[in-house]
């Protein structure tokens, strides 16, 4: 297992680097565009470089940095702890950044409130670098509501109500999977006494119902972020209507937080050893806990083949680019999800489907920023993303169409793009727990796994044919025959993200041996299976090659059978999608809140009437024990009908808080929660 080194300040710098811009920027933004832009750009490629300052440390020499400062999260402290798989997140988090600051340069120049946007931009950047450095999950949960409540005003910053609409809708789940997350954390402590992101750090003694509901409240909570089914719902309304810059980071970056918030819950609650032989005990005398981990990886695996296939539906029949690419994104957080199930399922085996969901956090965040930012030329071009009204961009906006055909070579899995390879392990990953337990299920998983694939082919060739191949329609002819070209620093942006889809497309082990496979080493797996099955794993065989060439095949043909038949301008039915659902569910729970405030307002009544009966009649009987007998003015003061609803249900609430935290304090031991 990796050492821990000394005490280094660089977790923290990467943090404060881009919150202390912020506060520079927001200073200066009233006065110098130049000295602005300048801050921002200089504060994401710094933090950048701090984050790359860690990788000797971590990579090569196999250490674990950490940084802790006190009090600060009371009554925890502030840590970090930086290992493999946290550097791999910072550091894709980190160069994605810096390509969408370039590229924002051009972007903003028209929009309104841009110091504002770039304020909040850098204090998102904080919190997203801060969440894969944090080194316990009261620390992850702090960077975590930093960078969702940031984000936030990203997403309403036109200020239209279709853009507060959808902030709301993003704001509200994002409070609500914090405060899954945060039960979660509760459970834990008071069960654990911990909260460190360590494997093998939670104690297994007995098998309550504590550990296993707190990891399903924190993966949830986690979940939401991440885009996963059913909880999905924020994606396609959020990332249309923020910025270019703040789409393509929404999508390629900030809902892999949500990924790596539940690798860790996984890795912390639900694996109980941290060596081989450990592993091997534990299992022995826990196997009710093994099996609950295997069958809690099952259950994400089908988690994430749900959510691959449903992104895939959603993503063929949108007429939007930003729409489509926003349920492209839930089908590709299938992909990850699926991997991580495969890791929990296999346990101390399941090294392949960490290492194919690790890649594809990287691959995902680079091609599907570059196509957000493409996405953003269009609508800079044209201010309009109705596929159905675009068509022949490819003469007037070469570069974007060839950082489109690109991504979606690498999105679609197309061998010498980096797409291939991680999907390449994910499907090794998914065979492997079919071949382990010969499960019928998951042979059926593995189907459903190659026709989302295929589905992917399919939008992303009805995306370029629409968009960029085909004539323009009459009405918007003359306006897209007028385009000039893109912007340089739009070009800059997009071509680092493109260049790097070339490179780890044509070197795939490059990757996999400078940063997957070191970090795998940081997590409960057997490292004898990773050093005969992982490294020098050889990506271009006739076998995956030919699995690749199946499913362009398909794609291409149902592509052939939706432009015939008009299958992409088919919709589901709005009483049929989850947010109609959802709405209603929403009205039900309203008008059953009511009703309960209505009762209890009627009880409320007649406990406040009983009550002052009483209280009048046992004020009078002590005035008459008074040695001086008269009235007094004290009854009506605090007469309890004078103290409302609401009121009443805080002093509850913080009678039952109290009595709770007494009881944790001194209350009678061996009662677990």
């Amino acid at each position: 297992m990796p050492q821990v080194s000394g005490v280094s300040i660089l977790p923290l710098l990467a943090v404060l680097i881009p919150a202390l811009a912020a506060v520079a920027v927001a200073m200066v933004s009233f006065y110098s565009t130049w000295w602005r832009n300048f801050f921002v750009f200089c504060a994401t490629l710094a933090t950048l470089v701090t984050v790359i300052c860690m990788y000797p440390a971590v990579v090569l020499r196999g250490h674990i940095i950490t940084f802790e400062l006190f009090n600060v999260v009371s009554p925890l402290n502030l840590t970090f702890r930086v290992d493999g798989f946290s550097l791999i997140v910072a550091l894709i988090s980190s160069f994605v950044w810096l390509a969408a600051t370039i590229f924002a340069f051009s972007y903003m120049e028209h929009e309104e409130n841009r110091g504002r946007f770039y304020t909040l931009f850098l204090l998102t950047l904080s919190g997203t670098v801060g969440v894969p450095l944090a080194g316990d999950f009261l620390s992850l949960l702090l960077f975590f509501e930093i960078m969702s409540l940031s984000s936030y005003v990203l997403v309403v910053h036109t200020q239209t109500d279709e853009a507060y609409n959808a902030g709301d809708l993003y704001l509200y789940l994002g409070v609500a999977g914090g405060m899954s997350i945060l039960s979660g954390l509760a459970l834990l402590y008071y069960r654990n006494g911990t909260l460190a992101i360590l494997p093998g750090t939670v104690v297994v003694k007995s098998m309550d119902i504590a550990i296993p509901l707190a990891a399903i409240l924190m993966i949830v909570g986690f979940g939401i972020k991440a885009g996963m089914a059913p909880l999905h719902i924020w994606l396609p309304r959020a990332h249309p209507v923020a910025p270019a810059p703040a789409s393509a980071l929404l999508s390629g970056i900030m809902i892999k937080t949500g990924a790596y918030g539940i690798i860790r819950v996984i890795n912390v609650l639900l694996v109980p050893a941290v060596d081989a032989e450990a592993a091997t005990t534990m299992a022995g005398q826990f196997k009710e806990f093994w099996q609950m981990v295997s069958n809690m990886g099952y259950v994400i695996i089908w988690v994430g083949i749900c959510t691959m296939f449903l992104g895939v539906i959603l993503a063929i029949i949108q007429d939007n680019i930003k729409k489509m690419l926003a349920c492209s994104s839930i089908s590709q957080m299938g992909f990850i999800l699926v991997g991580i199930g495969v890791a929990g399922y296999l346990k101390y085996e399941g090294a392949m489907g960490m290492a194919g969901a690790s890649y594809h956090i990287i691959n995902h965040a680079v091609f599907k920023s570059s196509l957000f930012l493409a996405a953003g030329v269009i609508a800079y071009k044209l201010g309009d993303l109705n596929m159905y009204n675009l068509g022949g961009l490819w003469k007037k906006l070469p570069f974007t169409t060839l950082v489109v055909i690109i991504a979606s070579l690498g999105i679609a899995g197309v061998p010498f793009f980096n797409g291939y390879t991680s999907k390449t392990l994910l499907h090794h990953a998914l065979a492997e727990a079919y071949e382990h337990y010969h499960a019928a299920s998951l042979l059926e998983a593995e189907r459903i796994f190659m026709i989302t694939a295929a589905g992917t082919v399919l939008y992303y060739l009805k995306f370029i044919y629409l968009t960029f191949l085909r004539k323009p329609p009459e009405e918007t002819r003359e306006k897209i025959e007028n385009l000039k070209g893109e912007p340089r620093p739009m070009k800059i942006g997009m071509a680092m993200l493109a260049l790097t889809i070339i490179f780890i497309g044509f070197n795939p082990n490059y990757l996999l041996d400078k940063l997957i496979v070191p970090s795998l080493s940081y997590f409960v797996f057997d490292p004898h299976f990773i050093e005969h099955h992982i490294v020098g794993i050889q990506f271009f065989n006739l076998k995956d090659i030919s699995s690749s060439i199946i499913v362009l095949g398909l794609g291409a043909l149902a592509f052939a059978i939706g432009v015939k038949t008009g299958l992409f301008k088919t919709s589901i039915p709005y009483w049929l999608g989850q947010e109609f659902l959802a709405t209603q569910l929403g009205k039900g729970l309203v008008s059953f809140w009511n009703s309960l405030t209505r009762m209890t307002g009627v009880f409320v009544g007649f406990f406040a009437s009983s009550f002052n009966s009483v209280f009048r009649n046992s004020f009078q009987l002590l005035q008459r024990l008074d040695y001086r007998p008269g009235k007094s003015d004290l009854f009506r003061a605090i007469n309890l009908a004078n103290i409302d609803f609401d009121v009443i249900l805080m002093m509850f609430i913080l009678v039952v808080a109290l009595v709770f935290l007494f009881y944790l304090q001194f209350g009678v031991y061996g009662i677990g929660l």
